[in-house]
């Protein structure tokens, strides 16, 4: 708890940052730029399958800070005569993420996250929520209200267990991109990712072995404030602690944004993310099949150069995968 305490007291003081002079940040390029959405599904968060990043770079010699809040809600669970799944509760990772641009077009940076996962609080508001527009529940009305239960059993063998709150440092991410084109239209780019094990895969805060990823990311920008991006690359993943004898070693990842500057300082968003899946030799849809996401969202400019998102993501193509529902708060600021 009190590592997210202290994430939190550094928020606000990004956000205090933003009444202080800073230099220009291409405001409108970055106003345009992707969300950072992760699966945060507990058996599939730890592992090193990347955000979308922009695909526009920022100048030469700047430096970016970007301090974002994800808080989900998880409720699936399923068996068969073998296997049997409950993923229920809410995690919360708040993640300060630093990079700079070199000469040449090259941009390195790391990203720090802390993670939390707990019953929460959100069962009672999310269980009426669904109530009020009729939507299915999947069953979270049957059990009760803001519990903790992540837990995976084969063969009468717990494999996986959390079931008390557990909170730290998850896994540092080490990050560079190489600009491939820069136009007046958009522009192509070139990302590699490194995955360390620094977080404790016991309690689902990391997978107990490095990955590394490659991706390309090209944007293409058109009238009327109008903005497209896509992605498309692989991860490799190291054989690590959570359901060492399930996990796959290579993972295929996309996605797409749409966004419309509908002003000056604000622009809307739809992005869409996927994966193929991370696990084999399973009969369970939580575990086995590939995961998509929808975030639909908005970007605001606040200043010369400070940025805030906020983006609601759902589990509407396949929940057994996907977290039940996401929001996302980040704070970018360029210098």
């Amino acid at each position: 708890m009190q590592y997210i305490q202290s994430g939190k007291r550094q928020l606000f003081a990004a956000f205090f940052l933003l009444i202080t002079p800073m230099s220009s940040w291409a405001a409108y390029d970055q106003l345009l730029q992707p969300f950072a959405i992760r699966n945060l599904n507990p058996f599939i968060g730890v592992y090193g399958i990347p955000a979308m990043q922009g695909s526009f770079p920022a100048p030469t010699r700047s430096s970016t800070l970007h301090v974002t809040l994800d808080t989900v809600s998880h409720f699936t669970d399923a068996g068969t005569e073998r296997e049997f799944i409950s993923i229920d509760g809410e995690s919360y990772r708040l993640a300060f993420r630093f990079s700079h641009v070199l000469n040449g077009g090259w941009e390195i940076g790391a990203e720090v996250p802390l993670l939390k996962h707990s019953g929460g609080i959100l069962d009672g508001f999310l269980n009426d929520f669904h109530d009020f527009f009729r939507l299915p529940n999947l069953g979270r009305d049957q059990v009760a209200d803001d519990q903790l239960l992540f837990t995976y059993t084969r063969d009468g063998e717990q494999l996986v267990g959390v079931q008390s709150t557990a909170s730290g440092l998850g896994d540092i991410l080490l990050f560079t991109t190489r600009a491939l084109r820069k136009g007046d239209d958009g522009g192509l780019m070139l990302h590699g990712q490194l995955k360390l094990p620094t977080g404790d895969s016991d309690q689902l805060l990391g997978s107990g072995a490095a990955d590394a990823s490659i991706w390309a990311s090209a944007r293409r920008d058109w009238g009327n404030g109008w903005s497209a991006t896509a992605r498309l690359g692989g991860a490799y993943l190291g054989t690590g602690d959570v359901l060492p004898q399930l996990q796959r070693n290579w993972v295929g990842f996309g996605g797409a944004l749409l966004a419309w500057q509908v002003a000056k300082p604000v622009a809307l968003k739809l992005q869409l993310d996927a994966q193929s899946s991370v696990y084999s030799d399973s009969d369970l849809d939580q575990l086995a099949d590939p995961a998509a996401q929808f975030t639909l969202g908005l970007s605001i400019r606040a200043g010369k150069s400070a940025l805030i998102d906020f983006g609601v993501t759902e589990d509407e193509i396949n929940p057994d995968v996907s977290s039940d529902v996401s929001f996302q708060l980040r704070l970018r600021i360029g210098n």
